[in-house]
């Protein structure tokens, strides 16, 4: 008996991140409109602190969490050159104007297309994927632009933009639960 499709490992190239709540000011999502994307986006990282306490008289220490930190998150995306929205909510973190601290929705999707339940249709051919995690990133702010590629006269690549945004805490939603 073949295994089901849900088994399969996610991959890397499926994923989508966007603003759960619109801004107040234009461009109403700080990072533009979702046609947009981004070339890559680094998986979010809590490191929890650990201390070890020697209690009393006894021999042996025990141990607990302190506290815990959440990893900054690089977006990376292809220049345009009508799309300034990570300057712009960098701008707006340095004037103080408007709500800086976003809540984000990164989604990580499956290969199993919305039409391709094994009937023959390639997953690359169907239109939208089911997603399989999710993660909330709280509080977001970015704390690093960078405008594009550094420039070279001997090189025809893409230019790539990057923010580095530092959430104040990540929650992570499985959203296929096991059969």
């Amino acid at each position: 008996m073949a295994r089901h499709r849900l088994d399969d490992f996610m991959q890397s190239h499926r994923f989508w991140l966007m603003d759960v709540v619109p801004t107040s000011t234009f461009p109403f999502l700080v990072l533009g409109t979702p046609f947009l994307g981004f070339a890559s986006i680094t998986a979010p990282e809590v490191t929890l602190e650990y201390d070890e306490i020697k209690q009393m008289n006894s021999m042996f220490k025990r141990g607990g969490y302190s506290g815990g930190s959440v990893g900054p998150i690089t977006l990376t995306r292809g220049v345009k050159g009508y799309d300034d929205t990570m300057w712009q909510w960098m701008k707006r973190a340095i004037v103080g104007n408007d709500m800086t601290n976003r809540n984000l929705l990164l989604i990580q999707f499956t290969s199993i297309g919305a039409t391709n339940d094994d009937i023959g249709v390639s997953a690359w051919e169907a239109a939208a994927f089911l997603p399989g995690k999710a993660w909330i990133l709280w509080d977001a702010v970015p704390t690093r632009y960078k405008a594009g590629s550094d420039f070279d006269a001997k090189s025809g690549e893409v230019s790539v933009a990057e923010l580095d945004i530092q959430p104040w805490a990540v929650t992570e939603i499985t959203l296929l639960s096991p059969l």
